[in-house]
């Protein structure tokens, strides 16, 4: 997992920090700017930056909204890093190649979609502000289920690799 550097990660963080600020309008363009931009960024076929941009996102929507549905969607996201970081060191360790984000299910089916299905919540909490608290728990449930389908998927793999050792 690598940190953001292009100009890609640049709109992505500038709409956290336009959330956290509350220009509504201003947070539309830059979450538009942001799946736009990686749509047209060479050779990543939309892929995105990581859980990093959605971590500033969803800390930033914790900061305007504090309550339980965006620590919910943050500590789900901590959730998704551990299990990547974790992932990545085990299999380093027993050199096995861990399934990519394009794996064919229903949970983990946000792979390359996910950064993209984000700022579509994003948009909604901010365009149906009395729905927040559904949009952020979904989002939270969703991405913290895909967390430990990913973790399942890593030790299964892991499992097996040992096994026919």
């Amino acid at each position: 997992m690598r940190l953001p550097s292009s100009s890609t990660a640049a709109a992505g963080l500038a709409a956290a920090v336009v959330l956290a600020l509350g220009a509504d309008p201003a947070v539309l363009v830059l979450l538009a700017a942001w799946r736009g931009l990686a749509l047209l960024a060479p050779g990543r076929d939309g892929a995105g930056e990581g859980p990093w941009i959605r971590m500033a996102l969803a800390f930033a929507l914790a900061w305007r909204a504090p309550g339980w549905p965006a620590g919910a969607l943050v500590a789900a996201l901590l959730l998704e890093v551990a299990v990547a970081r974790l992932a990545a060191l085990a299999a380093a360790r027993t050199g096995t190649a861990l399934p990519g984000p394009d794996l064919y299910s229903l949970i983990l089916a946000g792979g390359r979609a996910s950064d993209a299905i984000a700022a579509l919540a994003v948009a909604a909490m901010l365009l149906l502000p009395e729905r927040l608290p559904l949009i952020a728990s979904a989002l939270a449930g969703l991405t913290a289920m895909g967390a430990l389908a990913r973790a399942s998927v890593a030790v299964a793999v892991l499992r097996a690799a040992r096994d026919e050792a």
